[in-house]
């Protein structure tokens, strides 16, 4: 029966961080993230930005905490997201009619035309920062990073 370290090299050459793969997973995530933050840089959009705005397109009136859930980030610096893509005329809060505590947060006119252009600025960018795959490698790669993350579709 094989363990699980049956597949890590026991010799001297390979450096034991080489053989991690949450190692790997974070300086592949780096490079895109940093790819990625170049590729916004003159929006003045950070990935997490990015992200928000491509999460009220396709999810318009979804509430504030419920956003801060989906990017895994802590309320208070939700709210400092949600000023900035405010001060850009990007998204807007909508006081609940039922809940007049809670916002509902949608994209305006100007922050739905751009969603479009930002999302092709990202394709572009993780393509380019991935370009050392071929199409089979990076399908290959998506397909089990979202096994590890447990997706299953």
């Amino acid at each position: 029966m094989s363990s699980p370290n049956d597949a890590v090299p026991r010799d001297n050459a390979t450096p034991w961080l080489d053989t991690a793969v949450g190692y790997a997973l974070r300086r592949a995530q780096m490079k895109m993230f940093q790819h990625l933050v170049d590729s916004l840089a003159s929006y003045d959009l950070r990935p997490a930005q990015f992200t928000a705005l491509v999460i009220l397109e396709q999810e318009p009136g979804l509430m504030q905490a419920d956003l801060a859930r989906r990017l895994a980030i802590e309320p208070p610096q939700l709210v400092l997201l949600l000023n900035k893509l405010e001060r850009q005329g990007l998204a807007e809060r909508v006081r609940g009619t039922q809940d007049r505590r809670a916002y509902a947060l949608h994209l305006t006119d100007q922050g739905r035309a751009l969603v479009g252009e930002l999302k092709e600025r990202a394709a572009a960018s993780d393509r380019a920062a991935s370009a050392s795959l071929d199409d089979a490698e990076r399908a290959e790669l998506l397909r089990l990073l979202r096994k590890l993350n447990g997706d299953l579709g």
